[in-house]
């Protein structure tokens, strides 16, 4: 994961997630925090960061900000952190204290202070329209990207900027009670050859299997085997690191208990679906139902599903996802199986019999 030192400045929109951004880097990395709100007193922020596990505890100086003229502001706030001696100071948002005027010169003298002649890391948050007024005197730029439909919120993380290290990616991630930022993908997924994994079914013969690190499609009509196969395969892979059968807004759990497969129903919502595989321990996740979506929302769904699900699986597991149609989404798949009465065809893998028929 990235590393923040110096001046970090961690914008985006309402309801992005940048308090909840700045709280999980502090959390993970320093001892000793001293927040600074202008917007929130402490008591609602602690219980809210506890909701997602971030329990600060002794180690959190919290500041409830009192919104006078700017020079007077950052005098005591550079007194208050100088008796505290905190490893990293944030303001949570630096937007209102622009907003008395004539803060830009004493933002930068402060943050000179703070992190030049104390040794002190900064975190900055801010609205989107503020950041421009600040980005040249951070390190470290992170931009939050939130975007609400229907089907479940999406958000992304994009690095920007990093001082001393790679930028210019981003990576996707929800926010869930109990376990705050989680992130669906690696920073940089390990390039390495894909962990083969026999699953005892027909997958071996025509595509060698099931591949740690790479996403699957088996495709087929309704009625043709997919989940019969899946579930079978699911099965067999209980003793080899194991396998967890998801069902999108379908009788998931059903067809699984016949196979002593671990099943989980999600609901036709993306923050639901990718939270299942990002909780999971198993080396392999079966995944039912994604077109369910799209048929609701749209293709554009299943485009934004798939996307992210090759990123997670890039992160180690296999990703096996069945489909009536691959919808001109080809591309994005490593393994592709085509199956029609029990039997199958393996159209795209690393290794098996490749374009020929095959009994499952």
């Amino acid at each position: 994961m990235f590393r923040l030192r110096g001046v970090s400045l961690v914008y985006g929109p309402p309801g992005a997630g940048k308090t909840t951004f700045a709280a999980w880097y502090t959390y993970h990395n320093y001892k000793r925090v001293f927040w600074v709100s202008v917007f929130e007193d402490e008591a609602t922020f602690r219980r809210n960061m506890a909701s997602f596990g971030y329990d600060f505890g002794e180690r959190l100086v919290f500041w409830e900000a009192p919104l006078a003229e700017a020079e007077a502001f950052f005098g005591t706030l550079l007194d208050a952190a100088a008796r505290e001696r905190p490893e990293v100071l944030v303001i949570d948002s630096v937007t209102e204290v622009l907003a008395l005027g004539g803060g830009l010169d004493i933002i930068h003298n402060v943050l000179y202070r703070a992190v030049k002649q104390s040794g002190v890391d900064v975190f900055l948050t801010a609205e989107k329209d503020v950041a421009s007024k600040v980005t040249y005197v951070a390190d470290n730029v992170i931009e939050l990207l939130y975007e609400v439909y229907p089907y479940g919120a999406l958000r992304d993380v994009v690095v920007r900027k990093i001082r001393g290290g790679k930028a210019g990616y981003s990576m996707p991630f929800i926010i869930r009670e109990g376990r705050g930022i989680v992130f669906l993908t690696p920073e940089a997924p390990a390039k390495t050859a894909a962990e083969q994994l026999s699953t005892g079914t027909c997958l071996d013969e025509a595509v060698g299997g099931v591949y740690k690190g790479l996403l699957h499609a088996i495709v087929g009509p309704v009625g043709a085997g997919k989940t019969w196969l899946m579930l079978k395969a699911a099965s067999a892979l209980k003793e080899r690191g194991g396998a967890v059968y998801i069902s999108v807004s379908g009788a998931g759990a059903v067809y699984a208990e016949r196979f002593g497969v671990d099943a989980v129903e999600v609901d036709l919502n993306v923050e639901e679906l990718f939270a299942a595989v990002a909780s999971t321990d198993r080396d392999v996740v079966f995944i039912r139902g994604l077109e369910a979506l799209s048929t609701l929302y749209g293709p554009s769904v299943l485009y934004t599903e798939l996307r992210i699900l090759l990123q997670m699986a890039r992160g180690g597991r296999a990703v096996v996802v069945s489909l009536r149609d691959l919808h001109d989404l080809d591309m994005l798949f490593d393994v592709i199986v085509q199956m029609e009465e029990r039997s199958v065809i393996g159209i795209r893998g690393p290794q098996g019999r490749i374009g020929e028929k095959i009994k499952c």
